[in-house]
């Protein structure tokens, strides 16, 4: 089925096989590609175990990976097998390049959520997902394996350590040596949980346990290299877009050293589309009114190349997969999209996704969920 192909998913079946038993949900026959398809939802708080109970603050348990996870399978083989082989071949591409866009999305939550995201795929790869044969090797006991584990299902449905819903942080109930005994078990897991900088378990500033403004005191990664940029600048910034016609949803913004500001934008090309990008060909702009009057905005194309390249082509594929040309039209637009960085082009993909009447298989993938930046602007 659809869902062999999602490389998570395989990661999470060998966690989820020492987890509680999941119930399976019916599905629509349509594939929708804004999110990997596992939930977890909100925490059922039980006590605090040993990295935590000696904590002041009662609230801490609120903050903790839910035990167990909530997990739901999804049915989608009976769903599959109902499209014929083209259609198939069609939602293979579109969820390929759904996933391909994992990583982007782990760096807009936290500089921890990528190299914990590649500890626990490392883990799993060097024990051939037997974790029990894992854990003995690192001598860990069952019950601070088991709290590693659902901490890991939690991580990989919110491809995270902040809520999807909620925006809070959680930890995992097992101790800080537990996961450092499994990562010792292999070089590169080492490597990668050492990358985390203790960003697994911190929780001495309260601010950085949810996604907000920096000024705040909270974490967001949608404006990296920045600590002193405000909520002001970063609204001021959003004006300046509005006012020139630039849209926010696929970009990050960085403030400079010297007070000019970059908008990074996601693209495959690495400079301005020789046809221009959504606003012409200028690409440094002198603010000319307003609260950031004489600073100096310039556009960066490229950011996230590597993964967007691999979105595109995947795209790209889907396209020559289509059903019918609304279909085609849609993805060959949202390749130009990916491809140029153009929002304009985006659009137009929305409009041709609109007009594709009950499609077999559905898809709208892209910068598309606006929820965890603090300024509600910049999609995931």
């Amino acid at each position: 089925s659809v869902v062999s192909d999602f490389f998570m998913s395989l990661t999470l079946s060998l966690v989820l096989r020492r987890l509680p038993s999941a119930r399976p949900v019916g599905l629509r026959p349509s594939v929708s590609c804004l999110r990997p398809p596992l939930r977890c939802v909100a925490p059922r708080c039980s006590g605090l175990s040993s990295p935590f109970s000696a904590m002041a603050s009662a609230d801490l348990k609120h903050f903790l990976a839910d035990q167990p996870p909530s997990v739901v399978r999804l049915e989608i083989e009976q769903h599959f097998e109902a499209l014929n082989d083209k259609q198939k071949r069609y939602a293979h591409f579109i969820s390929k390049a759904c996933f391909a866009g994992t990583r982007i999305v782990l760096r807009q939550i936290s500089p921890e959520s990528e190299p914990i995201y590649d500890l626990i795929l490392t883990l799993h790869k060097s024990c051939n997902g037997n974790w029990d044969a894992l854990a003995k090797k690192a001598g860990v006991d069952d019950a601070e394996l088991t709290s590693f584990l659902e901490y890991a299902a939690m991580f990989l449905g919110n491809n995270g350590n902040y809520k999807s819903f909620g925006d809070s942080k959680f930890l995992p109930r097992c101790s800080d040596k537990t996961v450092a005994a499994l990562a010792a078990t292999f070089p590169d897991a080492a490597k990668f949980y050492e990358a985390t900088n203790g960003g697994i378990f911190s929780h001495d500033k309260p601010g950085l346990l949810h996604l907000g403004f920096i000024d705040a005191g909270h974490m967001t990664t949608y404006y990296p290299d920045s600590p002193t940029i405000t909520k002001d600048e970063i609204e001021s910034v959003s004006a300046w877009m509005e006012k020139k016609g630039l849209l926010p949803e696929n970009n990050r913004l960085r403030k400079n050293a010297d007070g000019s500001f970059d908008i990074l934008i996601a693209s495959v090309v690495t400079s301005v589309p020789a046809e221009g990008g959504d606003i012409g060909k200028d690409t440094q702009f002198t603010v000319e009114d307003g609260a950031l009057k004489g600073k100096i905005i310039r556009l960066i194309y490229g950011d996230y190349a590597k993964e967007m390249k691999n979105i595109a082509a995947y795209i790209k594929q889907a396209a020559d997969n289509a059903d019918n040309d609304t279909q085609k039209r849609m993805h060959i637009n949202y390749n130009k999209s990916f491809e140029s960085g153009s929002l304009e082009a985006y659009k137009d993909a929305q409009r041709n996704w609109i007009k594709d009447k009950g499609p077999m298989v559905e898809c709208n993938i892209g910068f598309v969920e606006t929820y965890r930046d603090p300024a509600g602007v910049r999609g995931e």
